[in-house]
């Protein structure tokens, strides 16, 4: 008679990270600025204290402190990585009360960085197995600001280097994680509002609500719109595929590559009337 084998749990989650921290991909995203000296100290560390890792830099140009900015983009290119540890971090509440967090969802990437809803755009509330706090890791840092070399990159390397996300700190309630609130958005016949939730390098601005919202008020391309921004300026678009099917300096309205409602100036910067994350834009039918 074969006697049946039983795993201890805890050997079952070493094993899983062994295969884990065997993949060896770190993810950074951050609002230092792609020029910045501090995206170089981060892969410095990562190079002098785990030198397999494969390192790729997501994004280093969200708007300073622009959490909402940064959680749209966590929420769109982190589901389309390997499985792996993801660090982002933009962090304006850095050295303050607000928790350092490292996150394991059902996929098996590992989520580190601020607890301040910029991580959870990437990991449903059901889809989270395992928070731990991190805010007394490392505890005798001498520095308050850079919590990207002190806290969250010297806990991934931890990771890649063998520990369990368990090993980082207690264990948190995932329901405890901040979440962003929802984008304020309302569609009717001929009529769209939402918020903006990102600024490109373009200056085209994406809106918190997805491209079906032109079919839910029905305007259909080639539909003239009043393009409404922040400061209650009003100027004439069209709904229109892509930014070409407009004049140059043309105002547009249209589905961008992400799936976003968006609205852009071919040739140039949209922003500079609709406003930066927060503001809310009306698109009217003419």
């Amino acid at each position: 008679m074969v006697q049946a084998h039983h795993q201890d749990p805890l050997s079952v989650s070493r094993q899983f990270f062994v295969e884990l921290t065997a993949i060896m991909i770190v993810t950074l995203l951050t609002d230092y600025g792609p020029d910045s000296e501090h995206v170089g100290v981060l892969h410095a560390l990562l190079a002098r204290s785990a030198p397999g890792a494969r390192v790729i830099d997501l994004a280093h140009d969200i708007p300073p402190g622009d959490i909402r900015a940064g959680a749209v983009v966590v929420g769109r290119v982190v589901p389309v990585c390997p499985v792996g540890i993801h660090v982002a971090v933009v962090d304006p509440g850095v050295g303050t009360d607000r928790r350092a967090v490292a996150l394991r969802d059902t996929d098996g990437r590992i989520h580190i960085g601020p607890d301040n809803g910029l991580l959870t755009e990437a990991t449903p509330p059901a889809g989270v197995t395992i928070a731990v706090d991190l805010s007394g890791y490392r505890v005798h840092r001498p520095f308050a600001t850079f919590d990207g070399r002190d806290v969250f990159v010297p806990a991934a390397i931890d990771l890649l280097n063998g520990s369990l996300i368990d090993d980082l700190g207690p264990r948190i309630d995932p329901a405890s994680l901040v979440r962003l609130p929802r984008p304020v958005n309302h569609v009717a016949g001929g009529h769209v509002m939402s918020e903006i939730v990102g600024v490109d390098r373009f200056g085209n601005v994406q809106l918190g609500i997805g491209g079906d919202a032109l079919v839910a008020a029905d305007l259909a391309a080639g539909t003239g719109v009043w393009v409404t921004g922040a400061d209650g300026e009003r100027r004439h678009g069209v709904v229109t595929r892509t930014f070409g099917d407009v004049p140059e300096a043309g105002l547009a309205v249209l589905v961008d590559s992400h799936g976003h409602l968006s609205v852009a100036v071919n040739r140039g910067d949209a922003s500079r009337f609709l406003g930066r994350t927060g503001a809310r834009v009306r698109i009217d039918r003419r």
